[in-house]
């Protein structure tokens, strides 16, 4: 089995993407700026900040969110659930992957942070 790792462009000690067996897995990801600020904001602007860069670093991997077969998805409170689903639920075009969520304090303290699971496209089928 090849396992293939894409290092990440921000100052921390963790690869952006390991790509093993078929499947792609990203590490968690949180609304930053390229230089590792945290960039904070509404729930809202956060997910979308976020769902654009996992956007970006999936087509490093030659994928899409329309590959992403599970997400897991952190949130700073539950208070925030609905205002999340609605800026998560504008993104997934063709359905919505397995999903789970829950509260936890985040690091930088920011209020979201989304970690996905996708399998490599399939360019014969």
């Amino acid at each position: 089995m090849a396992v293939e790792r894409f290092s990440s462009n921000k100052p921390f000690p963790f690869s952006d993407i390991v790509k093993a067996n078929g499947f792609i897995f990203l590490s968690g990801q949180v609304s930053m700026a390229q230089d590792g600020e945290p960039l904070k904001g509404s729930v809202a602007g956060q997910t979308q900040c976020i769902l654009d860069s996992i956007e970006t670093t999936l087509s490093r991997a030659g994928a899409s969110l329309n590959d992403v077969v599970r997400v897991q998805v952190w949130l700073s409170d539950m208070a925030n659930f609905a205002e999340f689903n609605a800026a998560y639920s504008t993104r997934f075009a063709q359905g919505f992957p397995a999903r789970t969520v829950v509260a936890s304090r985040l690091a930088f303290g920011v209020d979201v942070e989304i970690e996905v699971l996708a399998v490599e496209p399939c360019l014969t089928c």
